[in-house]
């Protein structure tokens, strides 16, 4: 059942189904309809959760790290805070160390109400976040802080009612752009007040250069009939990720992405990053200063409260992965052993065994991310007569599928050729490339190399 309240639960924070596979010939052709592209914009590991030291029993939400790095901020209604819900940080001495355990902002920021879902500038120096505290101009607030010392997480000063933005209903979940190129900002946020399209729409507001805002105007591609909230812009100002309780979704909120081709461009139509949602609560996304990172909140099983978070490493689109099987973005310690036809595996996320029975004695080994999960596929290259038949384990649905692609003789070269963060399936014959695009299921040949030349996406097959 979907959730009717998540202006509450979000601003409080507290209170392959099986797709069809394509069959080639063993000298191109193809013989049945392909599988869809790709529908994302971008391809994520199987997400981790951030683990206990951040995490509590209660509800954790609404992560931004800052500038530097250093500093993880969230919402949390934890015990040891001020209020209903408070802000708080998370630090580490490098940018490769843990979190370490978080620490309550103090009471120039929290209050006895709500404060949350906080964001921060560029320089690190303003920070925007909402309250329910008295004295504002509606039911929840966006207020806006500064600091001079970056590395000082407890020097903000006392807020400020953003009251050109706010309004007599709930202003919630700042995200504050600054143009690279334009120098403009803009702050986007989220509000119910009159006039929108659903129940909570996307507004944004850009900002003068005397460091005051102008009055909001609707962001129309974002919005739906039901409640958008929580966007947050890369820094490139062409990607904006939010949450949704709109249709098309797989739970009761989900995490949705939309690009634009220059920041003068309106929004493309949203899409949602299946990867990354559940038929559960997946809401508040943020991207790590670098892009690289996604942190975001969720009530999925395996968590250690109502709301945990989470992170999703970004998987390069030009990446083919190479035993990652658990998709956190490390390489595996594995092997597969022959006699029995079994892929042995230690994960590097969970520090677990895995004993993976998968093809059989003479099988050349060509593991890859065929279906684009973040995570690498168990796959062999068998000859079978004069053919080579390509049998691949998706890590996505745990389905397995045989292509028939390629001679006996063949090299197969898996790689991601067409750019769109799967591995396709290849064959290299005496200086010729036959490659199945994962992108669209057509097939291309390339002549190079030399009859007896090594191809090099070959490393990895034997």
């Amino acid at each position: 059942m979907k959730i009717k309240n998540t202006l509450t639960m979000l601003s409080a924070i507290i209170a392959l189904a099986v797709t069809a596979v394509s069959a080639f010939s063993q000298n191109g052709g193809l013989t049945s309809a392909a599988p869809d592209a790709t529908t994302g914009f971008s391809t994520f590991s199987m997400p981790q959760n951030l683990g206990a030291t951040v995490n509590s029993a209660d509800n954790d939400s609404a992560a931004v790290v800052a500038p530097n790095g250093l500093s993880l901020y969230f919402s949390s209604n934890r015990p040891g805070g001020q209020g209903n819900g408070d802000i708080w940080v998370s630090q580490r001495p490098t940018l490769t160390s843990a979190w370490g355990a978080p620490q309550n902002l103090g009471t120039v920021i929290n209050t006895s109400s709500l404060e949350n879902q906080s964001h921060l500038s560029l320089d690190g120096k303003t920070m925007f976040f909402n309250s329910n505290k008295p004295g504002g101009v509606g039911a929840q607030d966006i207020y806006i802080s500064t600091r001079t010392d970056t590395n000082n997480d407890f020097g903000w000063t006392a807020p400020v009612n953003l009251t050109v933005i706010n309004s007599t209903a709930s202003e919630i979940g700042s995200g504050y752009f600054e143009n690279p190129t334009t120098g403009i900002a803009t702050l986007y946020f989220a509000s119910n007040r009159t006039g929108g399209l659903g129940d909570v729409d996307i507004y944004q507001s850009t900002r003068n250069p005397d460091g005051t805002f102008n009055a909001p105007t609707f962001v129309t591609e974002l919005n739906s009939v039901e409640q958008d909230s929580y966007p947050k812009v890369r820094r490139d100002g062409l990607e904006i990720f939010f949450h949704s309780l709109r249709d098309g979704g797989l739970g009761d909120v989900d995490i949705w992405t939309s690009t634009r081709a220059s920041t003068n461009s309106p929004w493309n139509p949203p899409v949602n990053v299946t990867s990354l949602n559940t038929d559960d609560f997946d809401a508040t996304p943020s991207l790590s200063p670098d892009g690289s990172i996604l942190y975001f909140a969720s009530t999925r099983d395996g968590g250690s409260g109502g709301l945990d978070i989470y992170t999703a490493t970004r998987v390069s689109v030009n990446r083919s992965s190479t035993a990652d099987f658990d998709g956190d973005g490390r390489t595996d310690i594995s092997v597969f052993r022959p006699s029995d036809g079994t892929w042995y595996v230690m994960q590097s996320g969970s520090n677990t065994f895995r004993a993976q029975p998968f093809g059989q004695n003479g099988d050349k080994i060509v593991p890859g991310d065929y279906d684009g999960d973040g995570r690498t596929d168990f796959a062999v290259f068998r000859q079978v007569s004069t053919n080579g038949i390509w049998y691949v384990l998706r890590s996505s649905d745990n389905a397995f599928y045989g292509v028939n692609w390629g001679l006996n003789t063949d090299k197969p070269t898996p790689g991601d050729y067409d750019g769109d963060g799967k591995t396709d399936i290849a064959v290299y014959r005496n200086g010729t490339w036959y490659i199945v695009q994962s992108s669209n299921g057509q097939f291309t040949t390339h002549q190079f190399g030399a009859p007896d030349d090594i191809p090099v996406a070959a490393a990895n097959a034997q």
